[in-house]
Order: structure tokens, then C-alpha cells, then sequence
């Protein structure tokens, strides 16, 4: 009876240690954030998991891009950029939202 018990919590208990390592954005929340915006997301886990989305999504694209792959990297530097021209938003949080969604739209395409 425990070796069933056991064995019914053992997916349980390697979910919870999966999602407790998923936390935080694909890069290192420091002090010395290069903008305001990547501080925002390291301090909301909604915009920490679109990011990780974003890399998982971005790395995928990038794989698949072959010869486009250069192209594929500066876009994805001007995305970084307009995504970071949300600190002059009204609502940051949802300007930021936006900018990810609609990204990720556009690499999965």
C-alpha cells in the first residue's frame, strides 16, 4: 500500500521541484539591470514566464532559421529594444504583456 502511495506522488513531487525551478525571466535578475523593463519582469512571475516562453520560442525560430538566422538575431535585438520603450507606457505590466505576445506570435509563424 505505501509503494502505491509513493509511487502516486512521485509525478506530484518532481512537478512541484520542476515548477520551483521555473521561476524568474531567461536572464539573471542583478542589480545592475540594464533597464527599468527587465526589472518589471524580474518582479512579476506572469512576465518571468513569458520570457522564458520568449527564449524557449526565440531558440526554436533560431534553429530553424538557417541562412535567415543573422536577420532573425537583429530583429530580435529590436524587439529587446522596443520592448524596453514601455517604461514610457502608462500600464508597463500590460504594455510589456502585449509586446511578448505579439513577439511570440511572430517567431512560432
Amino acid at each position: 500500500m505505501h509503494l502505491f502511495i509513493r509511487a502516486a506522488l512521485l509525478p506530484v513531487a518532481i512537478f512541484a521541484l520542476d515548477a520551483h525551478a521555473q521561476t524568474g525571466p531567461s536572464f539573471k535578475c542583478s542589480a545592475h539591470l540594464t533597464s527599468s523593463i527587465e526589472t518589471l519582469i524580474c518582479g512579476s512571475e506572469a512576465l518571468s514566464a513569458l520570457d522564458r516562453q520568449m527564449a524557449s520560442t526565440y531558440s526554436a525560430a533560431l534553429k530553424k532559421a538557417g541562412s535567415q538566422a543573422k536577420m532573425l538575431k537583429a530583429q530580435q535585438r529590436g524587439w529587446i529594444k522596443g520592448r524596453n520603450d514601455c517604461w514610457k507606457a502608462d500600464d508597463k505590466q500590460a504594455c510589456v504583456r502585449d509586446s511578448y505576445k505579439q513577439r511570440l506570435v511572430e517567431l512560432q509563424q
